[in-house]
């Protein structure tokens, strides 16, 4: 919405490079260099392994027969972690030459290669919110950060490489056994028993999934991460229109976010924590929090009579109203104490001034309206603020980022202010101290119960302005506004998905069936049952068959050829030693039936491959 770089962008470019559409079915077919593929799948998995291994820290370290003790999703990131340590040293050659990104002569390479491209920004975009301080320690970079840490977010990323690997196996597959493929033996064995451990990693995650599945916001949540940067600042025009007022609100309420999470970050000490500065935000928050309740007002009449959704606004309109009231009595009691250092104004207050301004002009008919303006101005209309039924998703994201930053921000000036107190950083008048302590100066430091009334004040105003932006966030998510995430982001932090009650409601539904109803990403899509038919149906398509009772008579055939080899797997002692991957792929049919019974997703089908024994001899690779 502001232009910004999101995880999603990356994510959705790798999936179409080796998506696995008829078009590149047939290019990956065409022919090519086996040795080359090999060398780019190793770089993209490599990746895969930095992705889950940002996840799932920790995890690996618990041995195969303690995992039961462990969450489904556990289990998941340590199987996870070892079926891609696993394909990968099905393809390292130690000493080996890799070939760099983008010489590859077949199609499959290049889309592998470009796939890591994206892959690659994509992680780095996650790593500008989460980093490592100088003494090794995880280091929160942003507020995003406290997302991407968060379980739900975890099992997503989990989910999407499991997503990546569903497609890349049969691809793989099909490139190691085609005929016009051109590569010595053992490297089509490397290639395909790679593959084989990239549908072990699918079924691992899938079982997680039929336990506890992951919640598709926590997907939409994922994949709208934006980069860690402050959207550029601008300031409205006259002539704004009304498009660029909603965008130009959620842009300036990213910048304050942005500015008060680095001024979070400050110590105790810092010069730019000042009265001064802790003032003016409170004076221009009052501001924000009464556009924002007259903009709740509007679209509240705007609504009109739809299920409950007025009735939220109006609630979310009187929390902002009394937010207002919280910020007055916040910027009162700062008038009668003073810092150590004075005259400074942080950077965030010029962004909390430009977000007053924004939603002044958004809530307000006069396009020239400013700060000194004040309140005794006409509203904008309803219908004006949101003239088709595509505005109004939009126009409910403004208010509802307006909300979430003034409850950001309440919060984390109460702990500057504490932290400040604490310091002895906050004065007041000598006057205004007891008789009993005689200071022969006219500032002392606050005692600390004055300290504790500044900050129950903060307090205050934060829960209602945080009762405000769940008004307007369970409203965003009944209306599918794009300012949901804010409410995911909350949700996955603090758990549950309170947005789903409204959403419920305005569509006449109770909770549970809204849940069961909510749009789904199909985690089986592309089953490769349909994509890589197994070696019997494959030979009669080969052969040009086009009888569709011969066809179906080779799918039964290899369907009860996966069962057998299936159950006869069950049968094996959990410590029965297995052969290697690489070993089930020594020839073109056995490779066949394996890949068909690991692509079927049965939990069962993993225990034809011996786990762990690659992992141990694979060494450390280098980042790509």
């Amino acid at each position: 919405m502001n232009g910004h770089a999101v995880f999603g962008d990356f994510l959705d470019t790798a999936r179409g490079q080796v998506g696995s559409s008829p078009s590149h079915r047939g290019a990956s077919e065409r022919g090519g260099d086996v040795q080359q593929v090999n060398d780019s799948l190793l770089r993209i998995l490599i990746l895969m392994g930095r992705y889950v291994l940002d996840v799932t820290a920790g995890s690996s370290a618990v041995p195969a027969r303690g995992r039961r003790v462990l969450t489904a999703w556990g289990r998941a990131g340590a199987e996870a972690r070892e079926a891609l340590s696993n394909a990968a040293a099905s393809l390292h050659e130690p000493g080996a030459q890799r070939r760099r990104a983008g010489l590859a002569a077949s199609d499959l390479a290049w889309r592998l290669d470009a796939a890591s491209v994206s892959l690659a920004a994509g992680r780095d975009l996650l790593h500008t919110h989460v980093g490592r301080g100088p003494g090794g320690e995880r280091e929160l970079r942003s507020e995003w950060g406290l997302v991407i840490t968060s379980p739900p977010v975890r099992r997503a990323v989990l989910s999407e490489m499991a997503g990546l690997a569903r497609q890349i196996a049969p691809l793989g597959a099909r490139f190691a056994l085609s005929p016009s493929s051109y590569g010595t033996p053992e490297a089509r064995r490397k290639l395909n028993a790679s593959c084989q451990w990239l549908w072990v990693l699918n079924t691992c995650v899938e079982t997680a999934q039929r336990e506890d599945p992951v919640h598709p916001a926590d997907i939409e949540l994922l994949c709208a991460i934006p980069v860690n940067a402050a959207p550029p600042r601008r300031l409205p025009s006259a002539s704004e229109p009304l498009a660029g007022l909603r965008e130009g609100v959620i842009s300036s309420a990213g910048r304050v976010r942005y500015a008060e999470w680095k001024s979070g970050s400050r110590p105790a000490w810092s010069p730019g924590l000042t009265a001064d500065s802790l003032r003016h935000a409170a004076t221009t928050s009052t501001v924000t929090s009464h556009n924002c309740e007259i903009l709740l007002r509007a679209l509240a009449t705007r609504m009109g009579d739809r299920t409950g959704l007025a009735a939220r606004l109006l609630q979310a309109a009187d929390a902002a109203g009394r937010a207002r009231e919280g910020w007055v009595q916040v910027a009162h009691a700062l008038d009668r104490i003073t810092t150590d250092t004075r005259g400074h104004l942080s950077p965030s207050v010029a962004e909390c001034g430009d977000l007053a301004l924004w939603t002044g002009r958004l809530a307000y008919s006069d396009p020239d309206w400013t700060l000194a303006s004040g309140p005794a101005h006409e509203p904008r209309p309803p219908e004006s603020l949101a003239p088709g039924p595509a505005d109004l998703p939009l126009a409910v994201s403004a208010v509802h980022h307006a909300c979430d930053t003034l409850t950001s921000l309440a919060y984390a000036e109460r702990e500057q202010v504490r932290a400040a107190g604490a310091a002895q950083r906050i004065l007041v008048p000598t006057r205004s101290l007891p008789d009993v302590m005689d200071v022969p100066r006219p500032f002392a430091p606050a005692l600390p119960d004055r300290v504790d009334a500044l900050v129950s004040l903060y307090d205050r105003a934060g829960q209602a302005a945080g009762e405000a932006t769940a008004g307007a966030g369970d409203v965003a998510a009944a209306v599918q506004a794009p300012s949901r995430v804010l409410t995911f982001a909350r949700t996955a932090v603090a758990g549950g998905y309170p947005g789903e009650a409204a959403h419920a409601a305005s569509v006449g539904q109770s909770p549970e069936t809204a849940r069961e109803k909510r749009p789904r990403r199909d985690r089986r899509a592309g089953r490769e049952r349909r994509e890589l038919p197994g070696p019997v149906e494959r030979t009669l398509h080969d052969l040009g068959i086009t009888d569709t009772e011969l066809l179906e008579r080779g799918a039964d055939l290899d369907r009860a050829s996966e069962r057998l080899i299936i159950d006869a797997a069950a049968k094996l002692g959990p410590w029965r030693a297995r052969p290697s991957a690489a070993a089930l792929s020594r020839s073109a049919g056995t490779a066949g039936l394996v890949n068909h019974a690991l692509a079927s997703g049965s939990p069962t089908a993993t225990a034809l491959l011996q786990r762990g024994a690659a992992a141990q001899s694979q060494p450390r690779e280098a980042e790509p």
